[in-house]
């Protein structure tokens, strides 16, 4: 039941909450708003040195990719090639990814997937903010996906589509939901806070480009945030009603309205799902930091347990050390043995490299044999560009290189899969390892050759 601190960049301010979370219960303990320039002096004082954080981010990118149907393992390579093909701009950048399910396109089956990408230059923005005082970020989300699974409680959210705006000073949120998932996103600034004229435009452009290029029709728009006043002479293409707040948030309304992107974080990192915004690079340094911490106190643990031993032990160390002595009186007795037993060792060694290589060259396997075997890489759209073989005594080394000729990854897939195949039904061709590249579609494969 520890007080958890959550920390939310949105427009100019930064908005910082203390909660805490018991039988599922979210009590709000302590709110601040700051203004950029006073955050450094809260990061001095406080004590707290970790923080999960989420941002309103000035600039994102945002689609629903296809890519081809492969193994789980290859869904972040294809999807960052997808992301860098349709957005050159974004050189380096973190991105996160949800799965929509399968489609066809042009009978071909296709996985789909909601992708969300920001430059890394950004983040560290934000992150270099904590690093100067020693502080660490553990979490950092964007915040229309922390907002998307609290809407998902929301009394009003059905199967069908919905329109979320969600509102935080001048600036506005909206992202497209179905089924839980988030489908498209846009942030829109306002010049005063509430829905006027140029907001009801922009929210009813955003539902236009929706109908046009996803095909689907928002059944309603939910409300949330900071959202009081409604003074626009235009209509919304979409009936509107505003979010109910869950009943586990113990806090006033007017709170958690204003502290509903921090709120949101909280209740999204409780449920400890994978998305996590941090750059790569920024995440092995911070594993490796507390991978250092963990060490450091099992090293000081393991040392007093050390000496607690010692202490308890000593006598046992004197009665050792006469030993020891007795043990030394015994050596120099036995040295002129050692000293004949050394000659007759010198006078073997002179023989042994003719006695290792007979031995050698009669368990040798046959390399005939080895070739005959590997007749079975004969295969159509395999191409073998070399086999190396090496000697490992009772067995045969075997490094083979190739590539496939495959027209997209899955044939790729299926004939690489049916190499290995091939390979693993020779019974005296072990494999080792392999790998396959799915650039160049390259493969090597390490397998050993033993003889029956």
């Amino acid at each position: 039941m520890a007080e958890q601190i959550t920390i939310s960049f949105e427009s100019e301010v930064i908005k910082i909450i203390h909660t805490v979370l018991n039988r599922g219960n979210l009590r709000v303990q302590k709110t601040l708003i700051l203004r950029d320039e006073e955050f450094d002096n809260f990061l001095k004082t406080e004590k707290e040195r970790s923080f999960t954080v989420v941002c309103n981010f000035k600039s994102f990118y945002q689609d629903i990719i296809l890519f081809p149907p492969v193994k789980g393992k290859y869904y972040k390579t294809l999807i960052e090639s997808e992301i860098r093909k349709k957005a050159p701009d974004l050189k380096d950048f973190s991105f996160f990814y949800t799965l929509l399910g399968e489609k066809y396109l042009e009978g071909k089956a296709r996985n789909e997937a909601f992708v969300f990408a920001v430059n890394n230059e950004e983040l560290f923005g934000i992150i270099n903010k904590f690093n100067k005082h020693g502080k660490t970020v553990s979490y950092l989300y964007p915040s229309a996906l922390t907002l998307s699974y609290l809407v998902q409680s929301s009394e009003n959210l059905n199967s069908e589509p919905v329109l979320c705006v969600a509102a935080s000073g001048t600036d506005k949120m909206l992202f497209l939901m179905k089924k839980g998932n988030l489908l498209f996103l846009r942030a829109i600034h306002s010049q005063e806070g509430g829905l006027h004229d140029i907001d009801i435009q922009n929210i009813n452009m955003s539902i236009n480009y929706i109908r046009q290029t996803l095909r689907l029709t928002p059944s309603q728009i939910i409300l949330s945030g900071t959202i009081d006043k409604y003074d626009a002479a235009k209509n919304l293409l979409a009936p509107a009603v505003c979010m109910k707040y869950p009943q586990y948030i113990l806090a006033p309304n007017e709170t958690i309205k204003e502290f509903i992107v921090p709120i949101s974080a909280i209740l999204y990192a409780e449920k400890q799902y994978m998305v996590n915004l941090l750059p790569q690079s920024y995440r092995n340094i911070y594993y490796q930091k507390r991978l250092l911490v963990y060490c450091t106190i099992a090293f000081l643990s393991f040392s007093a347990i050390s000496l607690v031993y010692l202490k308890m032990n000593i006598s046992k160390i004197f009665q050792f050390r006469d030993k020891i002595k007795l043990l030394r009186v015994e050596v120099m007795q036995k040295k002129s043995t050692y000293r004949e037993d050394d000659t007759h060792y010198q006078k073997l060694q002179k023989v042994m490299p003719l006695v290792n290589f007979t031995n050698t060259a009669n368990s040798s396997p046959d390399f005939q044999k080895v070739l005959i075997a590997l007749e079975c890489l004969n295969m159509k759209d395999v191409n073998v560009q070399s086999i190396q073989i090496g000697n490992e005594g009772q067995a045969l080394h075997l490094q083979i290189t190739g590539g496939i000729t495959a027209n997209n990854f899955a044939n790729m897939q299926m004939t690489y899969q049916g190499l290995l195949e091939v390979i693993k039904k020779r019974k005296e061709i072990e494999l080792i390892s392999d790998k396959i590249d799915l650039k160049d579609k390259n493969f090597s494969i390490a397998a050993r050759y033993r003889s029956n």
